[in-house]
């Protein structure tokens, strides 16, 4: 399905659900969480600016000389705030109406959606290997393009593997957040040092 229309989709879906809650005066926590027109509107509004950020980007890069291919990374990005945006939402507003439900339990989700996102983005960010270029920026363009793809590998595991602990409880969660984070960025870091050594020995 086409990004554009995903992140679309889902700000006006939450707009739409905000401004119904706002005019039908649903009963909120407001004391603990602050207005209800705060609680409701802050971040629909923070999604229509990215949407509308998203759509003027095109012209900018364009106008930059910019390579267009750059455009699907970008967009993957910029669902992904849109998803953090949504899920975050959507768990504020169960908690301010009383349900119970434990907003830690959303960290891992978000998280592990970004690092998923990474992951599928990274690989797009290929820079140009030109024999015209000068070699030292011809050498650091073909170091980045190495690592990218060994970076990005442990990323998608860790994502996915992030977002399950959010099923675990209480401190078994946080600890089984913080392993996964560390070992994730060990792993990509580590990858991503094989790469490069066996780079500079083909040689």
């Amino acid at each position: 399905m086409n990004s554009k229309f995903m992140i679309s989709f889902l700000t006006i879906f939450t707009l739409g659900v905000s401004i119904y809650l706002y005019a039908t005066n649903i009963e909120m926590m407001e004391p603990k969480y602050g207005p209800s027109e705060v609680i409701l509107l802050t971040i629909p509004l923070t999604m229509v600016l990215l949407n509308i950020q998203l759509f003027i980007l095109p012209r900018l890069i364009k106008r930059m000389d910019s390579s267009s291919r750059f455009m699907k990374g970008i967009d993957h990005i910029f669902l992904s705030l849109i998803v953090i945006l949504f899920v975050l939402h959507s768990g504020l507003l169960l908690v301010t109406m009383g349900t119970e439900f434990d907003l830690l339990r959303l960290v891992p989700i978000l998280v592990g959606t970004v690092l998923i996102t990474t992951a599928n983005t990274l690989p797009r960010f290929q820079l140009d290997t030109k024999e015209s270029s000068s070699p030292p920026m011809n050498s650091t363009n073909q170091v980045w393009n190495t690592i990218l793809r060994p970076f990005a590998y442990p990323l998608f595991a860790g994502g996915f593997l992030m977002m399950l602990s959010g099923l675990l409880e209480g401190t078994l969660m946080l600890i089984s957040f913080f392993t996964i984070l560390f070992s994730t960025l060990l792993a990509a870091v580590f990858r991503a040092y094989k790469a490069y050594q066996l780079h500079l020995n083909e040689r």
